[in-house]
């Protein structure tokens, strides 16, 4: 099949989601990935030109929920076969994008035969081919991984349930004055004082029954600086909806309360659960956030963690 022709295909087989504006745009992904909010879809601001490919798509396209990433598809297979020199590393984030493994909520699993058929066909282009010699690997092994019958790396149904299904292990983490439990495999991004901000901070990063990516991350911080209830308020800005907070029991803490809710980042099409404890430790305020995905078996584990957080008595000052 020609290049043209693939072309041609793809955006007949992504019409429905290149015809209407993503969820999440290009430019919102890349504010995303800048620790800023992601801004609404614009006609001008957000039209697909080269231009605009190359300035957000590198850092962009891993954050695009799967509609948004199928809007851009098609318009990403042109410009791979029309700017071979890809100035901006362009093509390398899509054959990235194609890749797994793949997360929750799914994109690679969510296409359908016309979809899958279309990527196939440019990646054996790419990696048969000789017009893009610097991702031939990529695609080679994309193809391998999840395009080929047999792909090495593509679970089956059946898979998914039974890795969803391990029992999830978990670790006690001791900080100076808080006590809580995270999931074993868990990245940690050890203990940070950051005197600037008043703060001691600490995360963890992993994947919850098999494939939800979930964060954890705990911050303390002086109530002279702040009280519970400003925090409390301040916090309520992180969320996209938001319950009205709701007083707690965290063992070792004399007043706690709770925040749950929609998190304001990330794409509005795939929302995103999220959960804040604040508990006062003294004269200072732990709280305990979970970055999460929306799901039973999920939620059960989520809150399991925001449960097992103790208070454990006065912390050493900051420096």
């Amino acid at each position: 099949m020609s290049r043209a022709a693939i072309v041609t295909r793809a955006f007949e087989a992504f019409r429905a989601d290149a015809a209407s504006p993503p969820p999440l745009t290009l430019r919102g992904a890349n504010a995303i990935d800048s620790y800023d909010q992601p801004m609404p879809f614009d006609p001008a601001e957000d039209e697909p030109t080269d231009a605009y490919l190359e300035g957000f798509a590198f850092w962009g396209l891993g954050y695009l929920d799967a509609r948004s990433w199928r809007h851009y598809l098609p318009r990403l297979i042109d410009y791979a076969f029309r700017r071979p020199n890809d100035p901006a590393m362009v093509i390398e984030a899509l054959i990235r994008s194609l890749r797994p493994p793949d997360g929750y909520p799914p994109r690679l699993a969510a296409l359908g035969a016309d979809h899958e058929s279309v990527v196939r066909s440019f990646l054996e282009e790419v990696a048969l081919g000789d017009g893009l010699p610097h991702v031939q690997a990529d695609a080679q092994q994309a193809l391998e991984e999840w395009w080929l019958p047999n792909a090495r790396s593509r679970p089956a149904a059946e898979e998914i349930a039974a890795f969803r299904a391990v029992p999830v292990a978990y670790r006690a983490i001791s900080g100076d004055v808080y006590r809580l439990s995270v999931p074993d495999g868990f990245a940690d991004s050890g203990a940070r004082t950051i005197p600037e901000e008043a703060r001691r901070v600490q995360t963890w990063g992993g994947y919850l029954c098999g494939d939800a990516h979930t964060v954890v991350a705990v911050n303390v911080t002086p109530l002279g600086r702040r009280s519970l209830a400003d925090s409390v308020r301040a916090r309520s800005g992180l969320f996209r909806q938001v319950q009205s907070p709701r007083s707690v029991v965290v063992p070792g803490s004399p007043c706690a309360e709770r925040l749950d809710g929609v998190a304001a980042f990330g794409s509005p099409a795939e929302p995103q659960t999220f959960a804040m404890l604040f508990a006062t430790a003294h004269d200072e305020l732990v709280m305990l956030s979970v970055r999460s995905w929306p799901r039973d078996d999920v939620d059960r584990e989520v809150e399991r963690i925001l449960t097992s957080l103790e208070i454990l008595g006065p912390s050493r000052p900051l420096t």
